[in-house]
């Protein structure tokens, strides 16, 4: 990326400099489009909860930046190989979440490839003065996150064969499955400092993105971290995913660990997610009305530490 020109135009508000969800160009006084793309393997085995999951993934980074996501296009990688009832199963299972988003898919393109693929390209709108960046955060900002981590850990189990409860897989697919409609809807309304989802970077690797977008530290707590049931239990029985070996060689000269930080836990938060929360920075003042906004849209959020101004691109993860 960094062979890449710079792009260079007034319009453009937010482009690949700072690692953010998406790209916003200004359109209009008070329009900008905002646009994003994502593809990837499926996490689950049932073709059309992993088509729900996708979009739900896809849609996200449009939520991430407080946007309206508007039309999508779908981007399959497929082979002969696999039966086409896969296919169209896929397709069927983003467009019940594009209808739920209120977002038209309009097209999209395929791809020959080994491994299924499928993602979305995503165009949204957004106000050019209600953009919601991962370079904002400020010092004392709490971090709220509104979703559970571990879903790489349950997709390795599934993929292994591995015995699972009921419980985790209830509630991996609920989460994975849950548009961050409400909870963009909720941050937008309060005016929080900063935003991100938690996806492939892991939460390690996308609060990485934001303090070093914001030139801040941060400090998160693994007590206060909200975790798919058993997932942990799965970690310590030797069920670890391969995202966590890609995030940890990226982002571990990051971080620094408190003692006894539980191993588990070390490992759950540089473990990738599909279809992750979004990670929030909001300030004091305003975090009681945050709360109250997310209550009131259901979203079980958990306060899982603070922005501070030491240590500035470094994480320090505390118990």
């Amino acid at each position: 990326m960094d062979k890449l020109p710079k792009i260079r135009d007034r319009r453009i508000i937010v482009g690949f400099n700072t690692a953010d969800d998406a790209g916003v160009f200004q359109i209009s006084r008070n329009k900008a489009i905002v646009q994003t793309v994502d593809v990837f393997a499926p996490a689950i085995d049932d073709p059309y909860l992993f088509g729900q999951i996708a979009a739900c993934n896809s849609l996200s980074d449009i939520y991430a930046m407080g946007g309206k996501p508007l039309l999508a296009m779908n981007v399959v990688g497929f082979h002969p190989k696999y039966p086409l009832d896969w296919f169209s199963k896929m397709l069927l299972g983003a467009q019940k979440k594009a209808k739920e988003a209120n977002t038209f898919i309009v097209g999209g393109h395929t791809f020959v490839s080994e491994q299924v693929m499928f993602g979305l390209a995503v165009t949204g709108f957004i106000h050019p003065k209600k953009i919601i960046t991962n370079a904002n955060a400020k010092p004392n900002d709490y971090l709220i996150l509104t979703k559970p981590l571990g879903v790489e850990i349950f997709s390795y189990a599934l993929l292994r064969n591995i015995k699972i409860s009921d419980k985790l897989y209830k509630s991996a697919v609920k989460s994975m499955t849950t548009l961050n409609d409400k909870a963009s809807e909720a941050m937008v309304k309060v005016g929080v400092s900063s935003a991100t989802d938690i996806t492939g970077f892991g939460l390690i690797g996308h609060l990485y993105e934001m303090i070093k977008a914001s030139k801040v530290g941060a400090e998160i707590y693994a007590s206060n971290l909200p975790v798919l049931p058993d997932v942990l239990d799965l970690i310590k029985s030797g069920i670890i995913g391969a995202g966590y070996g890609m995030n940890f060689s990226s982002f571990s000269n990051y971080v620094v660990f408190e003692d006894r930080i539980d191993e588990a836990y070390k490992i759950l938060i540089f473990s990738s997610e599909t279809s992750g929360g979004l990670l929030i920075s909001v300030s004091e003042k305003k975090l009681p009305k945050l709360k109250k906004e997310l209550r009131k849209n259901k979203i079980n959020y958990k306060i899982i530490g603070r922005i501070v101004k030491d240590h500035p691109c470094t994480i320090f993860v505390r118990k």
